[in-house]
């Protein structure tokens, strides 16, 4: 296993540095692909695919009862990871075939008639995610980042291109679900074809010790996976049942871009933040400053990030997406607002499967989606402004809590966790400040306005990291300039 000799945050930064470029070149070739189907299809098209998508999630949250999870956190053994390859291959299948065939009544179920040929499709998906999860476990728990970086992007190409050669064909939503499919597939076998010699194929030579073990780590972390995919998407099952595939479809556009630029984000961090909290789970000091540093981290780029797309989303919205999105502009402002309130819990659930606590994430969640799913139910007989509304101000409320039970566990002082979250804060508001220029539009058109916004608010934020936060500065700066080094690596 790679030692973390260089220290916790240069190892994390390389892995984020690789991590972030394959994020950065895939989700670029994702909002790409977005902008040209934005205009191909239409909203109620979209909504389809979403609700297709939301059911696939949950199914693929559990396709491998969280074995891959637990080949981070267990000792490395060939025998833990053809276990964990048993397991996946044995309940991905049979995930896979149930819901193929229970397509047609998922889509009456859920008065969505089209959405059953979109989830036979997409099933393919299912099988694909349970076959990648091993080899991509296996990967970051050896902290390979710069090797798994060419799996996202390969996807993104994937899912890309056969999305737009099907839509311009006039397959409409059918040209998604297809992509979707066809980059699950081409992700599990980038995955298989990186660790090549160390794969774990013979899954008849596994131990019950090692069985046990997997499950008994990687169930519970699974069922808290489940109920996290259950809150963050819950959104989209109220909106498609009550309001309908249109109503779906808007607000499924507005949360693309706080997703794509903020919370995929926090998703990638997690996959490298995870074992290297794991690797420190016996030093309490190394693991609370490395808590500390991600959390200022991810607060200070979601918190920004957050307000800065808020404050653009009136022209971000017709000039990116087109006029016929317009009902999507004030849901995005909150959607934005809630990835930022997000962004200040982000880290917590790592920690707690670090030091081998998934149940403290698995009852938060179930907190969470006692509150979630009523308010959501009561929200969206206003429509999909107020559910925006309802996701952002629970999301704040929860950050608190779980940074709350994150500190005490690990035993970190209100004082240092309010000073780890305090420039995140400084800086929003900066950025906000800089967002009045938003009013210029009218005389300087959309595009010149957005890039003034954008230089400003960048500008606004260096200054209040350099004069304010000068220590942050230098530490930022520092493992930018250290950037060359990690890529050489």
């Amino acid at each position: 296993m790679t030692n973390v000799a260089g220290g916790l945050a240069r190892v994390g930064f390389r892995g984020a540095v690789w991590q972030g470029l394959a994020l950065v070149g895939g989700k670029a070739i994702v909002l790409i692909t977005t902008i040209v189907l934005a205009r191909l299809l239409s909203p109620e098209q979209y909504g389809l695919v979403a609700a297709a998508l939301v059911l696939m999630a949950y199914v693929e949250t559990v396709a491998d009862a969280g074995v891959a999870q637990a080949l981070v956190y267990l000792p490395a053994s060939g025998v833990a990871a053809r276990s964990a390859l048993l397991v996946s291959v044995l309940l991905g299948t049979s995930l896979s075939l149930l819901t193929f065939f229970s397509a047609p009544w998922i889509a009456g179920l859920f008065q969505l008639p089209d959405v059953g040929p979109l989830v036979q499709v997409l099933s393919i998906a299912v099988l694909a995610t349970s076959l990648g999860a091993v080899p991509e476990a296996l990967l970051r728990r050896d902290l390979l980042f710069r090797r798994l970086a060419v799996a996202p992007i390969i996807r993104a190409l994937v899912t890309g291109v056969l999305s737009l050669v099907l839509a311009f064909a006039g397959y409409g939503a059918f040209s998604l679900a297809a992509g979707t499919a066809a980059g699950a597939v081409a992700y599990a076998a980038t995955c298989w074809w990186l660790v090549r010699k160390g794969a774990p194929w013979q899954i008849w030579r596994v131990a019950k010790d090692a069985l046990r073990a997997n499950l008994k780590f990687g169930v519970p972390v699974a069922g808290s996976n489940l109920l996290a995919r259950l809150i963050f998407d819950i959104d989209y099952v109220i909106i498609g049942v009550i309001l309908g595939a249109q109503a779906l479809g808007y607000y499924t556009l507005a949360f693309r871009l706080p997703e794509a630029l903020i919370i995929n984000v926090f998703f990638v961090l997690s996959t490298v933040l995870f074992p290297l909290y794991t690797q420190v789970q016996h030093q309490p000091e190394r693991l609370r400053d490395g808590y500390l540093k991600g959390v200022r981290v991810q607060s200070l780029y979601g918190m920004t990030a957050g307000v800065g797309l808020a404050v653009l989303a009136p022209i971000l919205v017709p000039l990116v997406f087109g006029g016929q999105w317009s009902k999507s502009v004030i849901p995005l402002v909150f959607l934005a607002l809630y990835a930022a309130a997000r962004s200040l819990g982000a880290g917590a659930n790592d920690v707690y499967k670090a030091i081998g606590r998934p149940g403290i994430s698995i009852t938060f969640s179930l907190i969470r989606l006692a509150v979630l799913v009523p308010v959501l139910l009561v929200a969206a007989q206003w429509g999909i402004i107020a559910v925006a509304c309802a996701q952002m101000a629970t999301a704040l409320l929860f950050a608190v809590g779980m940074q709350t039970v994150a500190a005490r566990v690990l035993h970190i002082g209100p004082k240092a966790m309010l000073r780890a979250v305090l420039p995140a804060f400084a800086c929003s508001l900066a950025v906000a400040g800089a967002g009045s220029i938003i009013f210029l539009q009218l005389y300087l058109g959309a595009p010149l306005t957005a890039a003034l916004v954008f230089v400003t608010a960048i500008a606004a934020v260096y200054g209040v990291l350099r004069f304010g936060f000068p220590a942050l500065h230098n530490e930022l700066l520092h493992l930018v300039r250290r950037r060359q080094d990690a890529t050489a690596e």
